[in-house]
């Protein structure tokens, strides 16, 4: 598995972008891959004159390398997907289907500390969508997975709204063509199974709340709906980090983890616990931070598969 975070790596610059975080797993031939994308945010007014303001590069933020924050209209995932992630893709790239994507869509909410369900709530709206594509790659036929999440945060401005969006938790999936169906739910595993540190929610939420801070300081004087901007924004960063922490407490652990998809194991011999998938009900472990999971009690993977498996035990938060 290949992952890192950039600073400034994100093509906006936008705040909450500065952070960019992607990872890459492969199988051993490298036929299946799964792949993780940073975040990416752009704003919007329907008030020409907000618009107006929103497009003068002199009275906005600037990121890392002096970028600004894109301007853009509120879109559905499924448009995102279409507009920005198909062009990565080879030519001749096909929509199979777009199906809503709901367990992305209360992880995604969940992390923002916004109660279960799909669409509005209060001033936030979610969406999560899974696209499947079909496409050639070295002249061999792939089939993806591609899913995303979005966030739009809805703030009073002039005559109208001010929308600040965000996609988020972008995942795809690759298989030959045929194989896909049958990883439906290592996909979905692996997708409820990424959960950031607390040490770095903690960390990464301080970093993005000081800097919404300082610029609605910088700008009080100058524009009074910008520094309110900054100010909300920097409170509902710390909303999300207090919630995130929230979730490592014992009494919202559980119902943190029916949302992630994944339950708690024990290794009986050090005591240690890990977080695995919870549509399993057995798992094994070789020692070199390589799992087996079954929900056959008769399956011992030392009877099948190279190396030393020891099963674990599945144990309640």
């Amino acid at each position: 598995m290949q992952g890192g975070v950039q600073f400034g790596g994100s093509p906006s610059g936008c705040f909450a972008d500065i952070f960019a975080i992607s990872l890459r797993a492969t199988s051993a031939d490298e036929s299946y891959v799964f792949a993780a994308g940073p975040d990416s945010s752009w704003q919007y007014a329907d008030d020409p004159s907000v618009l107006k303001s929103l497009n003068d590069p002199s009275r906005r933020a600037l990121g890392v390398g002096g970028k600004p924050c894109p301007v853009a209209k509120p879109m559905k995932a499924e448009d995102y997907i279409r507009q920005n992630i198909l062009k990565l893709y080879p030519s001749g790239v096909t929509v199979v289907s777009v199906a809503p994507f709901p367990e992305l869509n209360e992880i995604v909410r969940r992390r923002r500390g916004l109660p279960p369900g799909n669409g509005n709530t209060g001033d936030t709206r979610t969406e999560a969508v899974r696209v499947r594509l079909a496409y050639q790659k070295d002249g061999k036929d792939m089939e993806d997975w591609v899913a995303v999440g979005i966030v739009v945060n809805i703030y009073a401005a002039g005559r109208g709204s001010f929308y600040d969006s965000h996609a988020t938790s972008l995942v795809a999936f690759s298989a030959p063509k045929g194989k896909l169906d049958a990883n439906d739910k290592l996909f979905q595993v692996i997708v409820s199974s990424i959960q950031p540190e607390p040490q770095w929610v903690t960390y990464s939420g301080g970093v993005l709340s000081k800097l919404y801070q300082a610029q609605a300081q910088k700008v009080a004087s100058i524009d009074q709906m910008w520094s309110q901007f900054y100010m909300h924004a920097a409170q509902t960063i710390n909303g999300e980090t207090a919630n995130a922490m929230r979730g490592a407490n014992a009494s919202f652990f559980h119902e943190d983890q029916n949302i992630r998809g994944v339950q708690t194991f024990r290794d009986p011999a050090t005591g240690k616990t890990q977080e695995l998938s919870n549509l399993y009900d057995h798992a094994w472990q070789n020692g070199s931070n390589d799992y087996i999971m079954s929900n056959d009690a008769s399956f011992n993977p030392n009877e099948h598969i190279s190396g030393n498996w020891s099963e674990l035990q599945a144990v309640n938060p």
